[in-house]
């Protein structure tokens, strides 16, 4: 008994006796210290900087393995896992680089290794990158990014397309939540202000193992900033403005850590007016209409963004809660919804006004994320709430008999969701880790207003995952794991009333029935990371992946204006399953690289949209005395090929050289056609040049060229319009100007400098023959602060 007395005090006291982690960062090459290294610690959201020696500290931390990351600009990064009860001081050597992405450490790997381990292609945007590419929408900001596309309903709604897949075929992740907001709509936006993300990393490939249903085409991941250092009190201030449609956007932030009490708050605001299109015309139905002084008319809109997180830090991880909602009113052109009149077309002498047809968008959250340390292991869960509400307003309009029709509400969505992840992280060895996982998710749907397209609905689901890593040799990785998930739809019935000459109800038309469907889906991926050296780096992932149709391909029936069809749903389709191959060559040198990531993907069950020979009112000649061709959701199987390519070269430190190439090609099995929403072939180049050129109040200065090419597409779909080439020239410039204490990050560029007429193949417009934006000159500030 005495003895297991003296165990049991001596294990208190090993628990808590305190566990530090010290080193110094040296030059590769020269062995001379690195003065100023980012040194942190990921699962603590811990950081520190190297003093004049290149030598850091972390003290009062409790022991256990902790995962390091280092960073300096100029060199490459670097990762470990420390375990503090058996490391010394360290000794790290960061290898020089002039190519900026090497700085970065890949998140989305849940195991927080480098890129080399890592299977998949994985893109990863730091928030220099987003402020320097930041356009209309988030999702806009992202479609230079080879391999991502972006389908958009003019400049201020825009979903993105990776690998030719969208809609719920990406997962988009905020702060560790999966974003739902009506993403099966082509004219439904993603509802994330795009100043906020501190890091955005976008896997491409199969996601399901990990992420769940929908992870068929990737992920993108959505990171805030890390969170402020004890003591800081930090801010920044942003704002741009936009010719083409006299926009005008600022973003304000505050931050700090009060002994260990976080916090941050962000307002955002946007505002814009008509856009201008090198175009005098536009086609409806075979009519040629006019664009007057080359303005779409209602194309205004404006936006408002409000987040606030607070949490705490400590030994034991990190706790925080974040607030938000973002609103959006956007104006859309008239061809667009409905039957286009003269009236409606005619300027009136407002570019700033937002009329009928409109779309208001308010996407609340709360999200909680936490990590906390439970021994030697790590545990993090989140768990979030979010309130869609969309409505889209028109003027009101009676089809045939019936109760006249009042208000100008057509759509209304209200869709609730709840969402709650867990992982936990069993650090077995160095060389060995394991992550259990499991997910769940509800979600209430609520419909209102004059015209019918989804019901009220009910879903849930749930998901266990395990995953593994194993290394060896210092230059192989092996990562794999299994998947099982459980979904259920629960569909309300809706009955439409139909009227007789005297406005009283004669019978009731079903555009659904009842529909309680259940699925079962299993999911697993297996991956090789060979890297027998700094340059080499060879991956091959073999994956499945799985989608459960959505309450929209199951039942919706009704005509969808944004679309020019009339859409029906199917209650029999079954889970979509993909098997996917991804491959990955790359060629890592301190001024140079080359990656080429082709993949090829087989669906069975692939769900897709398809025409038929009906129409509108053939199905009910009472319900739909006028509307359009039947599109009907149907499942056939189809096979993706295509890859990315992508080349940056520094001939000398002050000049940058990137290519980019990406091409998608697939096709449908059961009619030999392509897919729809296919994204055509492009080719990107870009040129930077810093100038070496510096005065007291002036500094860093760059100056860029952008050129993009995009082949046409002649590879459609029946009844899809085939879309021509086009080029595109922009140009930049940045400089940083110094006042007092503060210093500001200046850009300015000239999109589409040539003002190009050109179409965009995923735009909603397209079928209308409308352009996308003219030249749009943009001016963007920067000022962080220190409070």
């Amino acid at each position: 008994m005495r003895g297991w007395i003296i165990l049991f005090v001596i294990g208190i006291f090993v628990h808590a006796a305190k566990a530090e982690i010290t080193g110094t960062i040296l030059d590769q090459k020269t062995k001379a210290p690195l003065i100023g290294a980012t040194v942190q610690i990921h699962e603590l959201d811990l950081g520190t900087i190297t003093d004049a020696d290149g030598q850091f500290i972390f003290s009062d931390l409790k022991p256990a393995t902790y995962h390091i990351h280092v960073s300096y600009v100029g060199y490459q990064a670097y990762a470990e896992y420390v375990n503090t009860l058996k490391s010394n001081h360290l000794i790290i050597f960061l290898e020089p680089t002039s190519l900026e992405l090497n700085e970065i450490i890949i998140e989305s790997n849940h195991f927080k290794t480098g890129p080399r381990e890592q299977s998949l292609s994985i893109e990863i945007l730091d928030e220099e990158f987003l402020k320097a590419n930041r356009k209309e929408s988030l999702a806009r900001t992202l479609e230079d990014i080879p391999g991502l596309n972006t389908i958009n309903t003019g400049v201020g709604i825009g979903k993105p397309v990776i690998r030719g897949m969208s809609f719920n075929r990406v997962i988009v992740n905020d702060k560790g939540i999966k974003q739902e907001g009506q993403q099966w709509g082509s004219d439904h936006g993603l509802e994330i202000d795009a100043f906020e993300p501190g890091r955005i990393e976008i896997v491409k490939g199969p996601s399901s193992l990990l992420y769940g249903s929908d992870g068929l085409g990737g992920v993108i991941n959505i990171f805030p900033a890390a969170l402020p250092q004890l003591g800081e009190r930090n801010g920044s201030a942003q704002g741009m403005y936009k010719s083409n449609n006299q926009a005008i956007a600022t973003s304000t932030m505050a931050e700090g850590n009060h002994r260990n009490a976080v916090f941050r708050a962000r307002f955002t605001t946007q505002n814009f007016g008509d856009y201008q299109v090198p175009a005098t015309s536009f086609n409806y139905n075979s009519f040629e209409l006019p664009i007057y002084d080359g303005i779409l008319k209602n194309t205004a809109g404006k936006e408002r963004h409000i987040s606030t997180m607070v949490g705490i830090k400590k030994d034991w991880g990190y706790s925080t809660i974040t607030v938000s909602n973002y609103y959006q009113q956007a104006g859309l052109f008239v061809g667009a919804i409905g039957i286009p009149r003269s009236y409606q077309l005619s300027p009136d002498g407002n570019t700033r006004n937002i009329d009928l047809p409109r779309q208001i968008t308010s996407h609340f959250k709360i999200i909680a994320n936490n990590n906390i340390l439970l021994g030697k292991n790590w545990l993090e869960f989140d768990i979030g709430f979010q309130q869609n509400n969309r409505r889209e307003e028109s003027l009101p309009h009676n089809h045939g008999k019936g109760v006249t029709i009042t208000g100008n509400l057509a759509h209304g969505l209200t869709l609730q969701t709840y969402s709650a992840n867990a992982r936990y992280y069993l650090n077995k060895t160095d060389q060995h880790a394991r992550i259990i996982g499991i997910q769940a998710q509800y979600q209430l749907n609520e419909r209102k207003g004059f015209e019918f397209l989804l019901p009220n609905y009910q879903s849930g689901s749930t998901g266990a995952f395990i995953f593994e890593r194993f290394s060896w040799a210092n230059r192989f990785t092996l990562s794999g794991g299994l998947r099982i998930d459980y979904a259920a739809n629960k569909i309300s019935e809706y009955l439409e009333p139909i009227f007789n000459e005297e406005a009283i109800i004669e019978r009731e038309y079903m555009r659904n029935g009842n529909i309680n469907n259940q699925y079962f889906n299993a999911s697993g991926a297996v991956g090789l990371s060979f890297y027998p050296n700094q340059t080499i780096n060879l991956k091959f992932n073999l994956g499945s992946s799985f989608k459960v149709p959505t309450a929209a391909e199951l039942a919706m029936n009704g005509v969808h204006h944004g679309t020019f069809r009339h859409e029906l749903g199917d209650s029999t389709l079954t889970s979509e399953r993909g098997y996917q191959a991804d491959l990955s060559i790359s060629i890592q040198r301190p001024n140079f690289s080359f990656v080429l990531t082709p993949f090829l993907s087989y669906f069975d069950g692939f769900i897709y949209l398809a025409p038929t020979t009906l129409f509108s009112s053939s199905l009910d000649q009472d319900a739909f005395p006028e509307g359009g061709q039947v599109y009907q959701y149907r499942q056939h199987d189809a096979w993706f090929g295509g890859g990315e390519l992508a080349v940056e070269y520094h001939p000398i430190k002050q000049l940058h050289l990137r290519s980019a190439i990406e091409y998608v090609i697939n096709y449908n099995l059961e009619t030999y056609l392509p897919l729809p929403f296919t994204p055509p072939p492009s080719v990107l180049g870009e040129l930077n040049y810093d100038i070496p050129f510096s005065k007291n109040w002036l500094s860093d200065m760059q100056v860029g060229l952008q050129y993009k090419f995009v082949f046409d597409q002649n590879r459609v779909d029946r009844n899809e319009q085939t879309t021509p080439s086009y080029q595109l020239v922009s140009v930049h410039y940045n400089q940083v100007i110094q006042f007092f204490d503060l210093q500001a990050e200046m850009r300015l560029s000239v999109q589409n400098l040539l003002n190009t007429q050109y179409y965009n193949h995923l735009s909603r417009y397209r079928q209308l023959n409308l352009p996308e934006q003219g030249r749009n000159i943009v001016l963007s500030l920067s000022i962080p602060f220190a409070i």
